[in-house]
């Protein structure tokens, strides 16, 4: 201590390093310099003080009559704008005195008593700092109201308030801001260095001068007092604050500062070339923060399972994290990228022309190199841009920057209303009426934009100031939706129950009711669209994150965010269509950004890929995680087993209601023998399909004593709701939007190759396709592909400028000497297959029997080019049977719904739906009702009277309505009944005769169009059908019914089938007496086409044999039948190769229908 006495205790205000001069002012504490501005300063903020305390009684007449505090005013009651001025007048000069006062009350004790503690002061400083922060947000929603009385009336307000509202809610508080600062100054230090260094030399000028000024003040003792804001700091550091905030964003927005002046880049040639910057090391907690760090882990820990599944792969995962009972919470965000990092407009410039190196840390399996899609040139480095892409692409960057700072300051209401005054970004700088908390929330935000903000600012630019037209999608994709019946949509949800993650069915008859009701919003809605708003002489969008980004825009995008990950860009696609175009442009290495190569960077993930299949969850291990360990009995230890089985498995996405979508997904339904698969509705979370609940299982074991054939399977890993949970923490994209499918596909033999699996979903993918060559792989691509072009010597994929004459990337790959390449990986061994063995395979590709089999599978595709067609499983009426809802039931509660979206009562309107169901098989036909009304009032002799009574039809149950006699009915006679119309339908859809469908539908119709006829002429058909009844002893009033299957009677519809089943046979008798109705019927004018068809023409229908099955099995068949067949299960080869084709082109479709 003492080699420190006599020194000066001061800290210089430019670097806060102590004073080294000779402590000879102010009783040794100060040099002569410092202690005339230690006592400038002191008086300078005891003048300020005296200033702020006069202030309030200069106030404007409305703050001195107002009832409500400061800090709860929001001044709804002014309605001009000269009293708002005048407030914000007065608030501005309070806050910037109270600011000036502070500043001086810290900087006197921080660098002239820094060794004291004065608790009374630091309290008062906080008492202003208090009231500083009460003006400043007085202060802003002084500005808030004055933006509201101007510009209410525009048509951009109210999408700017509720930016600003959302800016509001999430603002974050005064303490963690000056943190923010802080930090900001420090990551930024070298960019202020010029500043910092004149206000060194400003003040070391200072210190000169004072020993002049002592010599000068000696010879002048009895001149006037000397005036001591000469030296009063506070109005340089105040300058010196705000224009480092300026500063900081001209740096971040390249624009040049007045100081600095123009500079001239250097050539690109003398800058060496960049590396992708390292991840930023974790700090190192200092020992006073060690048990906080601590318990910050351990709470980290509880909420994540990522620590303990770093060391397993796949389905691993998932097992570790239920051990640990660590269930994931879905839906989380993926956390974005460091975007501390602003590049200067050389850097940029550099990393363009130089490229940087590919960044491979999450790459994993194989990859091919050499390709079209991945040269040998940029296998380790991103292509360097041409000069013209570089000087487009770092001017169009500029304007981003301006529009990106635009777009941030409609969201700060303080800031607003000098920003829309000013005509460009320098001249808001510069304006005084912006305070300086909001320069600093300002410098804050566009130092680290969100990607969110740097997307939109893109899509500003490139839309310009023409505003574009949305496409309105929406409306397409429900009529395509509303097209399901609604048994359908009540069978999918009882089957999937289980498994559905949100109640879709309630919220879709919700919807539909919601649209039926007249609504006012959405019109108000569509009309808010399309308006802007002029910041700072910039146009800024309402809707520019609502539409599709074109490549131009990606590619800024890659360029200013270069840190981020391709996975990070997914989240902001708005639609399918734009992360199609992001995926391909990726995949042919358009974008110069190190992180997007782990993308697709796996041939397996890439093929799948391009094809539109994007996994997010791949377990290909089944073979490494299964175990079969048995001890026998005769040993000395007791009879044990451990046995594991585990399916290979991959999730993924696909492109909802696509027409490519839906004959994938149906192909691989037609192959359960080999894979299961499940589809979930991205949008709706209801399960479109999923095999049996006992196939659900992907990871299974047994474990235990005795033998494993007697102990049950335990299933640890199964999918359904949980699952879907789990794989959505592990993955590591997701999208913004939520038009995809989800797709689980998993083998249905555990403990299979992977590649097997693969090479079943990879074929099945060409066959969506309908790829008939390797070359027609990139026949979706030809749009993106005919647009770019690549650099011979760079091998950089750009796009083809207007007017440009060179080779795109589609004619080289069309081109004769580009030549494709097959490879089949079995275990060790790989098999190259060149163009000549392809051509030899008749199942590599789609094929004629494929055509035949789309034909059937989907018969609207022939006389239908529609683009949006939603997938649904296959029914048919067995399948349906199966479900547990009755086929009738479904029919009525569908009916009682309509009722019910008209306003009725529910019930109500399900009874009369009932009464009225005439063409529902359980009603009586109308044709019988009104017959056996009309013979029942005829002169009836003693024997038909007495028929009558013998077949219970002399009297009728009038007061018994339909819905009662459902109700009284056996549920078994009821549930029987029901099915047998669907085994009745199955029957018939399995017809392979070509047409039997189309005649059988024209046939039932015509005969319920008759059944459902009032009768009209002669009763003989009616006493016909009694005496059928009389003579088979049987009544038609039977409310018994029998359940032994050997019996087909008593039951309670017997003059149901009766009458249709006459109806069918009468048509071929046509001069029988009883058949009379049924022939008047025939020969009318609407049964004209039906009665010149074959069904009539018995002679002519004789000539076609029809295609039907021989009443010998398999079984039963000449072993000279099975000769061909014996001779093909010889051979060595793989089947798929040398199965007969023609044997395909007879089975498949017959498998298919």
């Amino acid at each position: 201590m003492a080699s420190d006495q006599g020194q000066c205790q001061a800290l210089q205000l430019s670097d806060d390093q102590r004073c080294q001069k000779e402590a000879t002012h102010a009783d040794g504490l100060f040099c002569g310099f410092h202690s005339k501005q230690v006592f400038a300063l002191y008086k300078g903020y005891k003048r300020r003080n005296a200033l702020l305390d006069t202030l309030d009684n200069e106030a404007p007449k409305y703050l001195k009559n107002a009832r409500e505090p400061l800090a709860n005013d929001n001044f709804e009651a002014i309605e001009d704008e000269r009293t708002l001025r005048e407030v914000h007048s007065h608030l501005f000069d309070k806050y910037v005195l109270l600011g000036n006062v502070i500043d001086a009350r810290k900087l006197h004790h921080k660098h002239f008593y820094s060794l004291n503690v004065d608790y009374g002061h630091q309290a008062y400083i906080d008492k202003l700092i208090s009231q500083r922060h009460i003006v400043l947000k007085a202060m802003q929603r002084v500005e808030k109201r004055t933006t509201q009385v101007l510009y209410q009336k525009e048509k951009w307000f109210a999408w700017v308030r509720e930016v600003q509202e959302e800016e509001e809610a999430n603002d974050e508080k005064e303490q963690k801001k000056v943190k923010q600062e802080a930090a900001l100054f420090k990551r930024h230090v070298k960019k202020l260095e010029g500043r910092l260094a004149k206000v060194r030399q400003k003040e070391e000028q200072k210190r000169q001068d004072a020993y002049l000024e002592d010599a000068y003040r000696e010879r002048m003792a009895m001149a006037a007092e000397e005036d001591d804001e000469a030296w009063d700091p506070i109005e340089d550091m105040g300058h010196l604050k705000r224009s480092r905030y300026i500063d900081l964003i001209k740096h971040f927005l390249w624009l040049n500062t007045v100081e600095e002046g123009e500079e001239e880049l250097p050539p690109l040639e003398e800058i060496p070339p960049l590396e992708p910057s390292p991840p930023p090391e974790p700090e190192t907690p200092s020992k006073k923060t060690k048990k906080k760090a601590k318990a910050k882990a351990a709470k980290a820990g509880r909420s994540s399972v990522q620590p303990s599944s770093e060391t397993h792969t796949g389905q691993g995962r998932l097992i570790a994290a239920l051990r640990e009972g660590k269930y994931p919470i879905p839906g989380a965000e993926l956390p974005e990228p460091d975007r501390n990092n602003i590049e200067t407009e050389e850097e940029m410039r550099n990393r363009l022309s130089h490229g940087v190196k590919k960044n491979y840390d999450n790459v994993w399996g194989f990859q091919i190199v050499g390709t079209l899609e991945n040269p040998y040139e940029t296998h380790e480095k991103t292509a360097p841009m041409t000069d013209d892409e570089i000087e487009s692409t770092v001017s169009d960057i500029r304007q981003i920057k301006h529009l990106l700072f635009c777009r941030l300051l409609l969201g700060q209401a303080s800031m607003l209303p000098a920003a829309l005054r000013a005509n460009s970004v320098e001249e808001f700088l510069n304006d005084p009426q912006v305070a300086e908390s909001d320069l600093r929330d300002l410098c804050l935000k566009v130092e680290e934009p969100t990607l969110q903000n740097i997307r939109d600012a893109c899509a500003d630019f490139a839309r310009g100031d023409e505003a574009e037209e949305g496409e309105d999608a929406d409306e397409a994709e429900e009529e395509d939706e509303d097209d399901e019946t609604f048994e359908e949509l009540l069978n999918g949800d009882s089957r999937y129950k289980n498994l559905h993650t949100e109640d879709w069915l309630l919220e879709k008859f919700l919807g539909q009711l919601e649209k039926k009701k007249p609504s006012k919003k959405k019109k108000k809605q569509k009309s808010k669209k399309k308006t802007k708003v002029t910041v700072c002489g910039k146009s800024i969008w309402n809707h520019a994150s609502e539409k599709a980004m074109s490549r131009d825009g990606w590619l800024q995008f890659s360029v200013m965010a270069k840190d981020c990950d391709l996975k990070h860009a997914i989240q902001l696609c708005r639609n399918w269509n734009e992360f199609s175009d992001l995926n391909l442009l990726t995949l042919w290495q358009y974008f110069p950004a190190s992180n997007w190569v782990s993308w697709g960077n796996n041939r397996l993930i890439q093929q799948l890929q391009e094809l539109g299949f994007f996994p997010y969850f791949v377990d290909l291990e089944a073979q490494q995680h299964s175990r079969y360990n048995q001890v026998g009995g005769r040993s000395s230890n007791r009879r044990q087993h451990d046995i594991v089985e585990t399916r290979n498995i991959i999730v993924g996405h696909m492109k909802r209601n696509d027409p490519i979508t839906r004959r994938f997904l149906q192909y691989l339904l037609m192959r359960t023998g080999e894979l299961l698969i499940m589809v979930r509705d991205g949008k709706t979370g209801r399960v479109i399909t999923a095999p049996p609940e006992e196939q659900l299982w992907t990871y299974r074991m047994k474990q235990g004593l005795g033998r494993a054939s007697k102990n049950e399977w335990r299933n640890v890993l199964e999918v359904g709701p949980l699952y879907f949970d789990m794989t959505d923490m592990l993955r590591e994209w997701r999208f913004g939007f939520d038009d995809y499918y989800d797709v689980f596909i998993w083998d249905f033999v555990p403990c299979q190759s992977s590649l097997d699996m693969y090479n079943v979903v990879i074929t099945e993918l060409r066959n969506a396709w309908r790829i008939k060559h390797p070359r027609d792989v990139y026949q979706h691509m030809k749009p993106l592909l005919t647009t770019m072009t690549r650099e011979k010597d760079t091998m950089r994929t750009r796009l083809i400028k207007p007017d440009e004459k060179v080779e795109s990337l589609w004619d080289t790959i069309m081109d004769e000497r580009s030549e494709f390449r097959l490879f089949d990986i079995k275990g060790h061994s790989v098999k190259c297959r060149t163009g000549t063995e392809l051509d030899s395979s008749p199942y590599m590709f789609y094929n004629d029997v494929n055509v035949l089999e789309d034909e059937i599978l989907f018969p609207d595709e022939l006389v239908s080019n529609k683009k949006n067609v939603p997938f649904r499983e296959i029914r048919n009426g067995v399948s349906r049977i199966e479900d547990g809802v009755l086929p009738s039931a479904i029919r009525h509660l569908e009916k009682g719904m309509e009722a019910f979206t008209m306003g009725k009562d529910p019930m109500k309107a399900l009874k009369a739906v009932k009464d009225r169901d005439n063409n529902s098989i359980w009603s009586i036909p109308k044709v019988w009702e009104t017959g056996l009304k009309q013979a029942r009032k005829e002169t009836l002799s003693d024997a038909r009277r007495s028929l009558l009574k013998r077949t219970g039809l002399s009297t009728t149950q009038k007061s018994m309505s339909l819905d009662q006699r459902l109700n009284i009915s056996d549920p078994m006679e009821t549930m029987e009944r029901d099915r047998s119309f669907g085994f009745k339908d199955s029957f018939h859809a399995g017809d392979l005769e070509p047409g039997s469908n189309e005649n059988w539908d024209q046939v039932q119709e015509r005969i319920n169009a008759m059944l459902a006829t009032p009768h009209a002429g002669p009763t003989d058909w009616v006493w016909f059908l009694a005496e059928i009844l009389d003579w088979l002893d049987l009544r038609a009033d039977y409310k018994d019914y029998t359940h032994d299957p050997a019996f087909p009677w008593p039951h309670g519809f017997i003059i149901q089938d009766l009458v249709k089943a006459f109806a069918l046979v009468a048509m071929f008798f046509p001069e029988a007496e009883a058949a009379t109705l049924v022939t008047q019927f025939i020969k009318s004018k609407q049964c004209d086409d039906f009665r010149n068809t074959l069904l009539f023409d018995p002679k002519e229908r004789s000539k076609t044999l029809p295609d039907r099955r021989s009443r010998t099995s398999y079984k039963f068949r000449d072993p000279a039948f099975w000769t061909e067949w014996n001779e093909f299960l010889k051979t060595k080869s793989f089947y798929a190769d040398v199965y007969p084709f023609d044997w395909s082109l007879a089975i498949r479709p017959i498998v298919a229908r």
